[in-house]
């Protein structure tokens, strides 16, 4: 019979005065705000935060903190996770996954994305989206005679999916020689609360030979339509025809590209209409041209982005705007497509035949999707880095629009509820952890305590959160705040106990 081996002898604990001094100096780094926040902001994803929020309200806090989520936006802005592509051979927009890194890329597998539902047969007329932002989609299903609004939320399936209104549609006939033009609009605040609060805005154009007026009306998240409000007319400039492209809000403005050398823009606060002359060098394209050229793309504080492509060039327009025509546009950037593309150029492109086409833009003119014969293309303007990202399976398709889907920002942090613990005590209304999991970065917390000396507390401090968080990458991203402190190998230790 074979003898078991005897066990190794498991180490001595620590000195009681070592063990407690240890943790002393430990402890003075995590309290210490300032490091804490510039641990923080050297984490590589929002998600990131939202895994520090869970430790304790302390750190909640701090990782919340409007100031450091400006700063932390500026380091990591919010990321593209994929497209929604519409053209005219898919029944339905369908997103396309960008790749990315793991964490990033396990946040998108989690994800719910698919836009149909059980009564896809009852909405034969297809179904579109109306409005992207900032991780919620505005979709609208239509068939039966009827309407149905729905706000979707692919990051979060638990709370996806709520149909915020259902309307007839019959058709009427319109008066002669009057449009109309219907923009249905997600609020910049993310329309989360109540039944009170707008879930969307519903904007109605009405327009004839010589002049438009506006009609906006607010649906609020009970279903109830608000009173609605008209504008004055003002009259229209010659020949206006409206582009294809989606309006956009922002500050309270909703922006409408047309086709023939003007943006209408709609104050609603004080449901005013005003025009924006483009450029000169852009009022030159013909409206034909021009509808499938030129992409609006709000401006980080105010003002808005025009992005034409003339040829193989694009161009980047700043209009520094508070609400009207006074201000001027500036040429902020021109790039050369041909070199950009480098060997992704194809001998037909040369040939003149091809023609580029810009589905597709983001906020702050930070990329574009160009399509060139079927083939579509993201591109970095920040990094001018070019990325083919889809491809039309039918050749005689016609791409319709591509719809960004963002990383939500600012990241939705655990909610805190009050209990009947003493002194009026708070706790996080968030899923707890793991059990394995939890008790391993535990583990490895204590033991890091016990086994680093004194003159290591604040890589002690790191090793912490790197344990608290999951994640061995902390070591990593903190470097340049710790430098000149040994690490003792607390990587391979933090990514055993993982």
């Amino acid at each position: 019979m074979d003898r078991k081996r005897p066990r190794p002898p498991q180490p001595s604990p620590p000195p009681p005065v070592a063990s407690s001094a240890a943790a002393s100096s430990s402890s003075s780094v995590l309290d210490d705000g300032d490091l804490l926040r510039e641990i923080l902001l050297r984490l590589a994803h929002p998600t990131f935060l939202v895994r520090a929020a869970l430790v304790c309200r302390r750190w909640l806090r701090h990782a919340s903190d409007r100031a450091f989520l400006r700063r932390f936006a500026v380091l990591h802005p919010p990321r593209l996770l994929g497209f929604y592509v519409d053209s005219a051979s898919l029944p339905r927009p369908r997103f396309v996954p960008l790749p990315h890194p793991p964490e990033l890329a396990a946040v998108v597998r989690r994800g719910s994305f698919d836009l149909g539902t059980a009564a896809d047969l009852h909405f034969h007329l297809g179904t579109g989206i109306y409005c992207c932002r900032n991780g919620r989609l505005l979709v609208c299903h239509r068939g039966g005679g009827e309407s149905t609004l729905q706000l979707r939320r692919p990051l979060h399936p638990a709370s996806d999916g709520a149909v915020i209104s259902t309307f007839r549609t019959p058709p009427r006939p319109l008066p002669p020689n009057q449009r109309h033009t219907r923009y249905i609009l997600l609020p910049e605040d993310g329309g989360d609360g109540d039944g009170d609060t707008v879930a969307c805005t519903v904007v109605t154009l009405v327009s004839s030979e010589r002049e438009v007026f506006a009609k906006v009306e607010k649906i609020l998240r009970a279903g109830v339509w608000d009173v609605a409000q008209t504008s004055a007319p003002i009259e229209l400039p010659a020949h206006w025809r409206r582009s294809l492209s989606r309006g956009f809000l922002v500050n309270g403005k909703l922006y409408m590209l047309g086709t023939t050398g003007y943006i209408l823009g709609l104050e609603l606060v004080s449901m005013s209409l005003f025009f924006i002359e483009v450029p000169d060098a852009v009022r030159d394209d013909c409206p034909e041209s021009f509808q499938l050229s030129g992409k609006l793309s709000q401006a980080e504080k105010s003002g808005l982005y025009l992005i034409h492509v003339e040829g193989f060039k694009i161009h980047v327009w700043l209009h520094g705007t508070d609400g009207n025509s006074s201000a001027d546009w500036n040429l902020v950037n021109t790039i050369c497509l041909r070199e950009v593309f480098g060997h992704l150029v194809k001998p037909s492109w040369e040939s003149g035949d091809s023609r580029i086409s810009l589905p597709g833009s983001g906020d702050n003119a930070e990329f574009v999707f160009l399509e060139v014969d079927g083939e579509v293309f993201c591109m970095d303007i920040i990094s001018r880095t070019v990325e083919k990202v889809y491809e039309i399976a039918m050749k005689d398709d016609f791409l319709f629009e591509i719809y960004p889907f963002m990383m939500v920002w600012p990241p939705i942090f655990p909610a805190l509820i009050k209990t009947h613990e003493p002194e009026g005590a708070l706790r996080m209304r968030a899923p707890r952890p793991r059990h394995r999991r939890h008790s391993a970065s535990t583990r490895v917390s204590n033991e890091l305590r016990f086994r680093l000396s004194k003159s290591c507390h604040l890589w002690q401090a790191v090793a912490k959160i790197a344990g608290l968080l999951g994640l061995t990458m902390v070591l990593n991203s903190v470097q340049p705040v710790v430098s000149g402190h040994t690490c003792f190998n607390l990587r391979a230790k933090v990514g055993r106990h993982r």
